[in-house]
């Protein structure tokens, strides 16, 4: 099978992205600046041909892909296996509450009482995109995820788990990674020329 190239994006700003707060899988809807960032994430995505628009069940990813699926007339698919990290405990605290936690981690991933491995998301999110590449082998794929797995996913193919990759991913930063029968690498990393041009 050809290889299929995976456009992975975080969804526009969310309530509690503003918020400064974990939403983890809770449904915290877009802002206003984050309808405006997935309009202008639809402009800088024009000329990419995609075969197939996949969101997952959160409404952040599916308004943020429906922007841009309406412009396609293309349908949106909901694959439930990339939705966000489960973080247990941790969801609704803000950042700052769990920063000051002992077991918080700047370069890692924390399983969180209540909340899922790292293996965990890695195994659920593999199998997703196993299952998109052998259903596109050869096509281009949208995929309006989420930060967290998108940056598990993007480490595993840098070949650096169970490190974290640390660059900075704003809201609809955009991630290419190739996968194929063999494998997969990383193309592009949490790239927000489009975000930064419309501040």
């Amino acid at each position: 099978m050809g290889p299929t190239t995976f456009y992975f994006i975080r969804h526009g700003e969310s309530e509690a992205n503003r918020d400064g707060r974990f939403s983890g899988r809770t449904d915290s809807p877009l802002t206003e600046r984050g309808r405006q960032q997935a309009v202008a994430l639809a402009d800088a995505l024009e000329d990419v041909a995609f075969d197939r628009i996949v969101a997952t069940p959160l409404s952040r990813s599916l308004d943020t892909a429906l922007v841009i699926a309406r412009r396609r007339k293309l349908p949106v698919d909901v694959v439930s296996e990339l939705i966000e990290i489960d973080v247990g405990e941790r969801t609704g605290k803000s950042f700052d509450e769990v920063r000051g936690l002992p077991d918080w981690r700047d370069d890692g991933f924390v399983a969180w009482p209540g909340g899922e491995t790292l293996e965990g998301v890695l195994e659920r999110a593999l199998r997703a995109m196993r299952r998109l590449h052998r259903e596109d082998p050869g096509g281009t794929v949208l995929v309006i995820g989420h930060g967290g797995v998108t940056r598990i996913l993007a480490s595993h193919y840098l070949g650096i788990l169970p490190k974290l990759d640390a660059t900075a991913q704003t809201n609809t930063a955009i991630t290419v990674i190739v996968v194929d029968d063999e494998g997969g690498h990383v193309e592009r990393l949490f790239a927000s020329d489009h975000v930064d041009a419309r501040r």
